[in-house]
């Protein structure tokens, strides 16, 4: 574990991004960071997900913590569709 940046103090763990197929209920795609917020993460995850499924359109869910604007926008020029609050 690393010192990451959370909520302008510092932890010491790991951020853990995880992908999980609704159909099956199994995790396809997991990555750990030391970035203390998900807003960075969607567009890795999510295309680690596309590969690992073998499919070039997705719909993603994600909580509000995944909002970011450009994200969104890489995310739709790749062929993932995200629904966040």
């Amino acid at each position: 574990a690393r010192s990451m940046q959370h909520r302008g103090g510092g932890i010491v763990g790991y951020n853990v991004q995880a992908a999980v197929d609704t159909k099956n209920h199994l995790i396809v795609a997991h990555e750990l960071t030391n970035v203390g917020h998900d807003r960075s993460s969607l567009v890795a995850i999510a295309n680690q997900v596309k590969e690992a499924l073998q499919v070039t359109q997705l719909t993603v869910v994600a909580d509000k913590g995944y909002y970011s604007g450009e994200q969104i926008k890489d995310c739709m020029d790749s062929g993932v569709t995200p629904i966040i609050p």
